[in-house]
């Protein structure tokens, strides 16, 4: 069978010449190409035989794999199953590098695997492995700033390592537990609505993932403790829209009434913790009469539609 031509039959045949000779720029080549085409009737569909065509693949299947040369591809391994950091060593991972897997999964589930993990991460870039990937997984037994200690862990890899990890933070729901089967609202012990809907909010701008680069990294989740803990208070429509409310001094207007108000005694931080906390802010005259707490809640009121309407 010609390499060029899978089936074989005149009207698959004809299109491929014209091509061909549209393609071919050198006049004399070109007037080779008519001369083999004319002398093997192969110019036209009503003399073209299988027997001709056949004939004259030497002569032209050099030229078609000019014109239909497929460019080189890079193929790659992927296992979409994340890869115990635990049971990573430096006997198989050094097998894992002979194959093109790209990227290599490694679980980052909990604060307390850091330094295993990190240790798997770093055999894995000494073996050549330099395009990782994980999930993190929150809203289970971890403490809201465990998902940025190890989203942090990350980016300071990445950089160190000159490496790519790209994280994907995912949220824990029991699905097996009755209760929890269709309603969506399962909180960890050490989460609450706000912080669920100010990762949300995050991610939604990143979109889902967290790559390297240590300043985007900084402005979306903080450059530090203090930062992180921020914009889990933050309102929503600040965390959205961050440039537009720091330019017009809103945002930094807020935080420093938020920690005034906090500062002023444990009773009122409080109190407007477990507020914010509960992310409703339909009706904040009904959730308290404390005036410095109720100035801080007027800036939960800013909708997406308040900006929206501003643009």
């Amino acid at each position: 069978m010609t390499r060029w031509c899978i089936n074989k039959c005149s009207f698959c045949v004809v299109p491929k010449y014209d091509l061909l000779l549209k393609k071919t720029a050198d006049i004399t080549e070109k007037k080779e190409i008519i001369y083999v085409l004319s002398y093997n009737e192969l110019d036209d569909i009503h003399t073209m035989t299988v027997e001709n065509i056949l004939a004259v693949d030497d002569f032209f299947a050099p030229k078609f794999e000019k014109i239909y040369k497929n460019k080189p591809k890079a193929r790659y391994v992927d296992f979409n199953q994340g890869i115990d950091s635990r049971l990573i060593n430096e006997e198989n991972i050094k097998k894992l590098a002979e194959i093109p897997i790209r990227p290599l999964r490694i679980a980052f589930d909990h604060w307390k695997l850091r330094d295993v993990y990190e240790k798997s991460v770093r055999l894995a870039a000494e073996h050549g492995i330099t395009h990782l990937s994980n999930y993190l997984l929150y809203n289970f037994q971890d403490e809201p700033i465990e998902l940025y200690y190890r989203m942090k862990k990350n980016v300071d890899l990445c950089d160190e390592l000159g490496i790519s990890i790209y994280s994907f933070p995912m949220k824990y729901h029991p699905i097996q537990d009755p209760k929890y089967f269709r309603d969506r609202t399962y909180l960890g012990e050490h989460w609450n609505r706000k912080f669920i809907r100010s990762v949300q909010a995050i991610l939604n701008s990143t979109k889902g993932k967290i790559g390297r680069g240590k300043s985007f990294f900084e402005e979306a989740f903080g450059k530090d403790d203090e930062g992180f803990w921020e914009r889990m208070y933050m309102p929503e429509a600040m965390i959205i829209y961050r440039f537009y409310y720091k330019r017009n001094g809103l945002e930094p207007e807020w935080w420093e009434e938020f920690r005034r108000v906090s500062n002023i005694s444990p009773a009122k931080k409080q109190q407007l913790e477990k507020i914010i906390g509960a992310n409703d802010f339909s009706n904040i005259e009904s959730l308290t009469s404390d005036e410095d707490i109720l100035r801080v809640l007027r800036y939960y009121t800013i909708t997406r539609d308040d900006f929206e309407s501003k643009k």
